[in-house]
């Protein structure tokens, strides 16, 4: 394949965000925020049980089934609500090793790059201005309220249509089985780098076309693609 582009997940992929959130609480938040819109407090409860990012998930699939004109207004609610135990993570997380080098590289070879994310996108902006590495990115795409998140590929179509770049010439570089299975029903190339906590059987379920160790090895798999 011709490489034209680069997207990254942002938290456990570039930069360890995540262990700085109290993510219990942002759980509660966004629950009490759903609870106070015109979603019928039980499905929000049940849905709730199945995690975070499940919870937002289930419930703007359930909204936009049942009161389409309400998503938004209601999404962002939760989304808000989450943000502020985000902002905490914003001085605290460093990027992960090998970070810069993939993206001098990538930079070095006129291969546009973007971020494609489910953490709020005024915080993911900020991580990156913060690190010195926003420079890199012709496109960020964080939480937005008329975008599915991930495992749905809304996030990452749109940050590559942002780019620039047809996503036939893109690879997804993700942590998760939400980054690889959001790549995968859209025919992309995916590479996961799993974090801890990340089971691997999973990501080979989900389909990755290539699991390496850490980011310091992405240079190799990103090199052989260009041949």
């Amino acid at each position: 394949m011709k490489l034209e582009g680069v997207v990254f997940d942002l938290d456990a992929t570039l930069v360890n965000m995540g262990g700085f959130v109290d993510w219990k609480e942002a759980h509660r938040k966004a629950r009490e925020a759903y609870q106070t819109t015109e979603c019928p407090k039980e499905f929000v409860l049940k849905c709730s049980e199945r995690g975070l990012f499940n919870m937002l998930n289930l419930v703007r699939d359930e909204v936009s089934r049942t009161i389409p004109e309400k998503v938004e207004e209601i999404q962002l609610k939760a989304y808000d609500a989450i943000e502020s135990c985000e902002v905490e993570s914003i001085e605290a997380c460093h990027l992960m090793p090998g970070c810069e080098d993939v993206l001098d590289w990538l930079e070095e070879r006129d291969i546009r790059m973007g971020v494609a994310t489910s953490n709020s996108q005024t915080v993911a902006e900020e991580i990156l201005k913060r690190k010195g590495i926003d420079r890199y990115f012709a496109a960020v795409v964080g939480r937005r309220p008329e975008l599915r998140m991930k495992p749905h590929p809304d996030q990452i179509l749109k940050c590559f249509e942002m780019m620039g770049v047809d996503p036939s010439g893109g690879v997804v570089v993700g942590d998760s089985v939400r980054d690889v299975a959001a790549a995968k029903s859209a025919e992309i190339y995916v590479v996961a780098v799993p974090a801890y906590f990340t089971r691997r059987d999973s990501i080979i379920e989900a389909g990755a076309d290539v699991i390496i160790d850490s980011l310091e090895d992405l240079l190799v798999v990103l090199s052989m693609l260009q041949r």
